[in-house]
């Protein structure tokens, strides 16, 4: 899924001779993930390592504490994310006590090689098919052409997806277009290279403190790390290192991004989300209630590395409305085939 390279024989009329010219053709716009099957989600033994991740980045000085259920019992931000892992553990325990991989079957799909930019909503807006407001309605410094579209609802996306002839990918499509069919942690294989993608790390003390308060409480979100290169959000495609197995880039970090799912689960009665219980193995989408949480992925620049893993939920899923915007969170688009 490499950039294609034209070979021109061009004639030399003087000379008598020919030399080549190496022409480079740009990438496609789309890469195509073929129909066959995955497994989906997280090992077992991934899911306490997950939880101290979670702890030393949000918890290390003061775990808060967060009322759950009708009996008002609290419990911690990290054990919330922790039961949530368990529902997203790889295997599944059948009637018997037979123990077997959680299979995902997809149909055949094309998905956007990078993540929607500045400069391709404004061709949506032209076009009259996408509102102005998410050029408008948040902080300036995060729009610029050539980095991804940030403050943009889920329903925004939806609609310049079906500008473009497509929709926003299933959790599952955006899961196998990250990592494939080997189970691999990253898009790029199974060791970290944190200086290889754009991440974030956790807040100091006293920036949550100052930060408490919003629809997210920006002490879980955290500060941009400058130590992978790039101070804030990056230009689309500006990590091609980190490329997945289908040739997608910025699937780990920079920005998160919206897929097509609800979240599930019920915050009422304390569930921070329903997992992958009950989801089909084949083609799986959860289409919940149009005031749903949206399911987001792939981790951000201004989030913890660990979170932009290829087979890990966003934490904060449960916050994350359809009509809400966010400077971390962004979109690439998918289409059947």
């Amino acid at each position: 899924m490499r950039a294609l390279a034209l070979l021109v024989l061009v004639a030399a009329s003087d000379a008598g001779a020919g030399h080549v010219v190496r022409v480079e053709a740009p990438p496609s716009r789309e890469v195509v993930v073929p129909a066959g099957e995955f497994v989906m989600g997280i090992d077992e033994s991934d899911v306490d390592e997950l939880a101290q991740n979670c702890r030393n980045a949000f918890e290390r000085h003061q775990p808060s504490a967060f009322p759950v259920g009708n009996g008002m019992q609290t419990t911690t931000f990290c054990d919330m994310y922790k039961h949530e892992l368990d529902g997203m553990i790889d295997k599944i325990q059948l009637d018997d006590d037979t123990v077997v991989d959680r299979k995902v079957y997809l149909s055949s799909f094309a998905i956007d090689r990078d993540e929607v930019s500045v400069a391709d909503y404004r061709k949506c807006i032209a076009g009259g098919a996408c509102e102005l407001d998410p050029l408008i309605a948040g902080d300036e410094r995060y729009i610029r052409d050539d980095w991804p579209l940030v403050n943009v609802t889920w329903e925004e996306a939806q609609s310049y997806c079906r500008w473009r002839g497509g929709r926003l990918p299933t959790e599952a499509e955006w899961e196998r277009a990250a990592r494939g069919d080997d189970r691999r942690t990253w898009p790029w294989g199974d060791a970290e290279r944190s200086n290889d993608f754009n991440h974030g790390m956790a807040r100091v003390s006293a920036m949550r403190e100052l930060d408490r308060g919003g629809g997210i409480p920006l002490q879980f979100l955290g500060d941009a790390d400058p130590s992978d290169g790039t101070a804030l959000i990056a230009p689309v495609g500006r990590y091609p290192w980190s490329e997945g197995p289908y040739g997608t880039r910025d699937q780990a970090g920079n920005v998160a991004e919206w897929t097509a799912d609800a979240l599930g689960g019920n915050a009422q009665n304390g569930e921070l989300g329903s997992g992958y219980d009950g989801l089909s193995s084949v083609n799986p989408r959860r289409d919940g209630r149009s005031t749903d949480p949206r399911v987001v992925r792939g981790g951000s620049w201004r989030q913890p590395a660990f979170l932009a893993r290829a087979n890990v939920r966003d934490p904060y899923n449960i916050l994350y409305a359809p009509d809400a915007r966010y400077t971390h969170i962004g979109f690439r688009c998918a289409r059947s085939l």
